[in-house]
């Protein structure tokens, strides 16, 4: 099947609003943003009055019908000036696809509708951070079934969201055996720690949580069972083509910012941009920066073609693009100088969001060693 992802002028015009939305309603709230510990619920409003948290959704279920192409264009828009929101809009549409896709009519109906609203937040379990060299597809939790329901004992994870969700999605069991679960916030048995020393998105964190005595009801399973590992596989994956769209905003933001940068900023009487040596540097990033969104809007259209490659790719594309973005954030600060490091520049929050990209949804090794799984057979 022949991929194809020349943007149309109807992306264009959407890439357009995207600009003006986050201009008029992000930017303003970006420092805020970064600097606050808790859940960030103004830009998760502001995202659901612009109707982006519905992306995923088809428009019989009052979504608004795109694919991954469109919405990778929107979270490159929203990153190039605040990652961590970016981050809330690609984790809310996360769970309103599976959920759209997987879930019960009445997990629909209660959950559905309040998600694409902002009414309620979505988390998901991930990857143990320290696990790096777990293969995606191998479930992070474990779990016994008693009766008509599943019990966790003693059982620990991360949870993006896990501070603030008020419906999580949990993984657990193996092979035949590995369900989806969607459980409620303050759930009996399940302890979530504050979230603490992120560096990154410290507006959005990963929490820990534990798992004691902790007990779902079978009216819970997402999906049918014995799917977990395939909805759990497809989510990870999903979201790493997203954080490689993330990672691909925060390099054009930040070389836009470096550009800028070397224009105004003077030495020895002249601009800076004139240098050969800043020259070579805007020239190597904005290299990268064009590679990884060939790569990106590749992968996006791959997954909304179906293409038999799709999953892959998004792992190729996340680990590719997350390293290369860093690289060209790393520059970005070598252009600006001392200034570029500095907590009053941005420069150094676009190099932290891009180190974010390295382990979230899964670490680059993990992703590399799926990767191998895939080219080997």
């Amino acid at each position: 099947m022949e991929m194809t992802y020349q943007l149309t002028k109807k992306q264009n015009f959407f890439q357009k609003n995207i600009e003006s939305f986050v201009k008029q309603k992000i930017g303003p709230r970006v420092w805020e943003t970064d600097q606050m510990e808790g859940f960030p619920q103004e830009i998760l409003d502001q995202l659901a009055g612009n109707r982006l948290l519905g992306m995923l959704v088809s428009k019989e279920e009052d979504g608004e019908g795109a694919g991954f192409f469109d919405f990778c264009l929107a979270l490159e828009g929203i990153a190039k000036v605040c990652p961590t929101s970016a981050l809330v809009c690609a984790t809310q549409n996360l769970g309103a696809r599976v959920i759209s896709k997987e879930g019960t009519p009445d997990q629909k109906g209660i959950y559905l509708s309040k998600l694409m609203a902002g009414e309620a937040v979505f988390g998901y379990v991930l990857p143990q951070l320290e696990m790096l060299s777990l293969v995606l597809g191998d479930i992070p939790l474990s779990g016994s079934k008693e009766d008509e329901g599943f019990v966790f004992s003693g059982s620990e994870c991360t949870i993006i969201n896990g501070d603030a969700a008020d419906v999580i999605c949990l993984f657990a069991g193996n092979g035949d055996l590995a369900h989806g679960f969607l459980i409620e916030k303050g759930i009996q048995g399940m302890t979530v720690a504050e979230p603490k020393g992120m560096t990154g998105a410290e507006a959005r964190c990963i929490c820990r949580a534990v798992l004691g005595n902790c007990r779902i009801s079978g009216r819970d399973v997402l999906g049918k069972e014995g799917e977990g590992e395939r909805i759990w596989s497809e989510l990870l994956l999903e979201g790493s083509c997203l954080t490689a769209a993330i990672a691909l905003g925060i390099g054009q933001g930040a070389l836009d910012y470096a550009i800028k940068y070397s224009k105004q900023r003077e030495q020895f009487g002249s601009q800076i941009a004139k240098f050969q040596a800043i020259r070579i540097l805007l020239s190597e990033m904005a290299t990268k920066v064009e590679a990884v969104r060939h790569f990106v809007y590749r992968v996006a259209a791959a997954l909304d073609q179906n293409s038999r490659d799709r999953y892959k790719l998004c792992s190729m594309a996340k680990t590719f693009s997350s390293r290369t973005i860093m690289e060209v954030t790393t520059d970005a600060i070598q252009v600006c100088g001392g200034y570029g490091y500095m907590k009053d520049y941005p420069l150094q929050k676009m190099m932290r969001n891009a180190q974010l990209t390295q382990v979230l949804n899964g670490s680059n090794q993990s992703h590399q060693l799926s990767t191998s799984k895939w080219l080997l057979g």
